[in-house]
């Protein structure tokens, strides 16, 4: 047996040096320290010795380091659904230089159209839920169809599909239960800016809402064309792609492609995003399937003529822009019909806002002369790339949709008054319920023969109807069978 010094001994000798030199700190000798002993002493000191710098510096140590970075992890999520949510170039510009010289000294609030819309106690109304004018109550809305209806003017057309039927191969022979594919390229009036009701003011793209490819709600919530297609689809038991939901740009869009703010330079670049598109969708047979595409673009190219910044696009390049466009559609997007909508007059969009406020247009007779020459020779390259005829084949034509281009005044209600009705808040974009005004008669223009189709729709008429087909009148039309 040890005795307890013995022990003690014995045990310290048989331990990790560096607790032996610890523990005999105190004796004459000891130890002679190594470089591993120096260097746990400064990694010791490093951690837990009084800190030397200045106390600014010592915010970056704990635990100020993590109250950093929440504060810093904070300012990037804000950072970032600031940029997300604060909308596009097109609209943070825009809306401003309306408040130029052109206009004047106005702002959009000060409008007040015949029919009773007070702009500045909009809030208050939506407060109140009490829309005590027509005008009011039509806003806060919009054009819907009953399924009911909208299967009876389809009804005659319906009970002439064959079920044996050949799928056609050509573009001339299309009819709607034929189209698997909606597609949509443009700007701002495409992508469905502001296109919410009118009191809900959602400033952004609203696809869910687009008077082409919308469907947020069905043809009974909202009318637009693809909702028409959705209710032949459902009936003839096909199915149908293309449709966007919800605001906002992403997967949402569906195979809606337009973009706020662009001009015709732009349509390359959807073209190659729709075709992109079409083709990651697996259950979309690129080759077999007939498609429709809607384009809509040269509000924004006409420059500062009215609001914008720049120079008109000059109409060569117009033109050769939209050309651009289309001929790499022809080569990778067979089977396709692109319906281009022709260009509306400045009165019934760019300068609406001026036109409710004074019922004059705004600028000189000089610019108003230039302005109106620029639009109608836009108008007139769409129909030159229609009948030039340098895209049509077998599988895929280009049409021009003209309902809109004779339409020469801001919009008027079905009594013809003036009305801000059709307008988003801003008095440019197209409300919850222009969208579906716009595809009430882009509906009808598909089916009327080129060279006869309306030029001047009704706009003010919101019958909640659409155009009926039958068994003789079915055919999408195109240059090809509209001389049949």
């Amino acid at each position: 047996m040890l005795d307890n010094e013995s022990a003690l001994t014995f045990f310290i000798k048989t331990m990790n040096p560096n607790l032996q030199a610890f523990l005999k700190r105190n004796a004459p000798y000891h130890r002679i320290p190594t470089d591993i002993d120096n260097f746990y002493e400064q990694e010791y000191k490093d951690y837990y010795s009084p800190p030397t710098f200045s106390s600014v510096s010592s915010i970056f140590r704990p635990p100020f380091r993590h109250i950093l970075v929440y504060i810093l992890g904070l300012l990037f999520v804000f950072t970032l659904l600031f940029v997300l949510f604060r909308g596009n170039e097109e609209n943070s510009g825009t809306y401003n230089d309306l408040k130029s010289s052109k206009y004047e000294d106005t702002t959009v609030e000060e409008i007040q159209t015949s029919d009773g819309i007070d702009f500045q106690n909009a809030e208050k109304e939506k407060e109140n839920s009490n829309f005590t004018t027509p005008e009011m109550k039509l806003k806060a809305q919009t054009l819907a169809v009953a399924k009911p209806d909208a299967k009876l003017a389809l009804d005659n057309y319906l009970k002439s599909i064959d079920p044996r039927e050949t799928y056609p191969d050509d573009v001339n022979s299309v009819k709607p239960h034929h189209i698997r594919v909606i597609g949509a390229m443009g700007d701002s009036l495409t992508i469905g800016y502001c296109a919410s009701h009118f009191i809900e003011r959602i400033n952004g793209p609203n696809p869910g809402n687009s008077f082409f490819t919308g469907i947020d709600e069905e043809i009974d919530g909202h009318l637009s064309i693809y909702n028409i297609f959705r209710v032949i689809a459902e009936e003839t038991g096909n199915k149908l792609f293309g449709g966007s939901t919800g605001v906002g740009y992403g997967n949402n869009t569906g195979l809606n492609v337009a973009v706020g703010g662009m001009k015709s330079d732009d349509i390359l670049r959807q073209a190659k995003d729709l075709v992109s598109r079409i083709k990651a969708n697996k259950e979309i047979n690129i080759e077999k399937d007939w498609k429709l595409v809607s384009l809509w673009i040269g509000t924004n190219d006409v420059g500062n003529l009215v609001f914008g910044s720049e120079n008109p696009i000059p109409v060569k390049e117009y033109k050769a822009f939209i050309e651009e466009g289309l001929l790499y559609l022809k080569k990778n997007l067979p089977r396709t019909i692109v319906s281009i909508i022709g260009m509306f007059p400045p009165q019934l969009l760019q300068e609406a806002y001026y036109i409710l406020r004074t019922g004059n247009r705004p600028g000189t007779p000089e610019s108003r002369k230039q302005l109106d020459e620029l639009c109608d020779s836009y108008r007139n390259a769409s129909y030159e790339i229609q009948n030039e005829g340098k895209f049509d084949d077998r599988e895929f034509t280009v049409v021009v949709q003209p309902f809109g281009t004779e339409y020469t005044d801001a919009f008027r209600n079905e009594f013809g008054n003036y009305s801000s009705a059709l307008y988003a808040y801003d008095v440019f974009h197209l409300g919850k319920l222009g969208q579906a005004i716009v595809a009430k008669h882009y509906w009808q223009n598909l089916f009327e023969p080129v060279g006869e189709k309306t030029k001047r729709a009704e706009l003010g008429n919101i019958t909640p109807e659409i155009f009926g087909l039958s068994s003789g009148n079915s055919l999408i039309k195109t240059l090809g069978n509209s001389k049949k």
